[in-house]
């Protein structure tokens, strides 16, 4: 399992200035998919939550995001958290930030509900 993943991911996103987070972001999901198709790295749930958060990201700059309806409710709270660091910079579209609110909240009522 690769528990401390998400942890070193969302402490090097936090620490990036929101200029450089896109960057940084496909460079993650290059990585993990080179990993991921050498072997090198399982696919568990902190994997596969980072690329579909990277992924969203690049989705997000073309106006196609996919996003996916399971993941940890703290990796939730982190990715919203850093699309809106992400608009509020002016890096991502402001439509992007309610996008994932409101798949966020679409998650977090399934889970209370």
């Amino acid at each position: 399992m690769n528990a401390c993943l998400f942890e070193t991911f969302s402490e090097r996103i936090d620490s990036l200035p929101p200029e450089a987070v896109l960057e940084a972001a496909a460079e993650e999901r290059r990585r993990l998919e080179g990993d991921l198709a050498r072997g090198k790295l399982l696919s568990d749930e902190e994997t596969d939550s980072i690329l579909a958060f990277c992924r969203f990201l690049a989705g997000a700059i073309h106006g196609s995001m996919i996003w996916p309806g399971t993941m940890p409710m703290e990796h939730w709270t982190f990715y919203v958290k850093t699309v809106g660091r992400l608009v509020a910079a002016e890096q991502l579209p402001p439509g992007v930030k309610k996008d994932i609110e409101a798949a966020f909240q679409g998650v977090f009522c399934c889970i209370m509900g």
